[in-house]
């Protein structure tokens, strides 16, 4: 027997973005509509899914009319474009998004909306999660044992600085107020992953608020984004960390210089991947002043043309 929807309602809005997710979006759904208060809507995007994931979806709706609104696109367009699809229409105060192989706990929604209203100057808040696997065993009570958080409270609430190094933010936690998200731009459609760039961009000029209080669960799964993307010869991967190390071009010198560095060794890994060389050597040529020297660059310089010459043999 399934739990009634509760009656106090906030003014959010919550974008389920599912993708080959038939054994989890249900989970997923029934984990929102049950929220201690409910959302003021729901719309659920399939990104084309090849298996039964709307089958799934159609089915619960069919069973919890006027629950949500769903949209599938009718061909698969990644996610950021599909985030701000969606976003671009969203006029509720509060906006979160939610991939549909993670879910809620009952007080998520309620909890947030209340740690945004004691903090009206922040421009997101964040939560812990536990962690599950791919049959909902609980793998750790906290994300914190896989991604610690940063010892001091003035840290995690104004996080520009430490997100170069790392982030421990669980992007199913993440809870926006939806005009300052819009304002911002929001989301970053050309690149293939949605929350860092995106916490780098906003943490440059707003607080965060946070709560070290789990509000969400977040799946481990082999064919997750997290498994499957993030490779370091990736090029989406390097095009997305080097579109996120920029925003640090204009910062204190220590971190600007530590940025470049970064992005050197980004350059110096596109070479070894499988960018196009063209990419690779403006990549190079942006982030050379982060290099050790002269001599580095012209070793990098040397395995560019190696494999440009490498590809053209290949192209012809």
């Amino acid at each position: 027997m399934h739990a009634e929807a509760p009656e106090a309602t906030a003014d959010v809005t919550v974008l389920v973005v599912a993708f080959r997710h038939e054994k989890y979006v249900e989970a997923c759904l029934e984990s929102i509509r049950t929220q201690t208060v409910s959302p003021a809507a729901v719309i659920i995007a399939d990104d084309c899914s090849p298996d039964g994931t709307a089958q799934v979806v159609e089915d619960y709706l069919a069973r919890h009319p006027g629950f949500a609104t769903f949209l599938p696109n009718a061909e698969n367009r990644g996610l950021n474009p599909t985030l701000n699809e969606h976003l671009d229409g969203v006029t509720t105060e509060y906006f979160t998004y939610i991939s549909a192989d993670d879910t809620m706990l009952p007080q998520r929604i309620a909890r947030h909306v209340e740690l945004l209203e004691r903090q009206p100057d922040a421009v997101l808040g964040y939560s812990d999660a536990h962690v599950i696997d791919a049959a909902g065993a609980l793998l750790h009570d906290s994300s914190r044992q896989e991604f610690p958080w940063p010892e001091d409270a003035k840290t995690r609430a104004h996080p520009f600085a430490e997100l170069m190094y790392r982030n421990w933010m669980p992007a199913a936690s993440l809870f926006f107020r939806t005009r300052r998200l819009q304002d911002a731009g929001g989301y970053r459609g050309d690149l293939f992953y949605e929350d860092l760039e995106l916490l780098v961009r906003l943490s440059k000029h707003s607080p965060f608020a946070w709560t070290d209080e789990p509000l969400v669960c977040v799946r481990r799964l082999e064919t997750s984004l997290g498994a499957t993307g993030f490779v370091s010869e990736n090029p989406r991967f390097i095009e997305a960390l080097d579109a996120t190390l920029r925003h640090y071009e204009d910062a204190p010198a220590d971190l600007a210089r530590d940025a470049l560095s970064k992005r050197w060794e980004l350059a110096k890994r596109s070479v070894r991947s499988t960018m196009a060389p063209r990419r690779s050597l403006q990549l190079l040529r942006d982030a050379r002043g982060g290099s050790s020297g002269l001599l580095a660059q012209a070793k990098q310089g040397a395995l560019w043309t190696r494999r440009a010459l490498s590809w053209k043999q290949v192209d012809g």
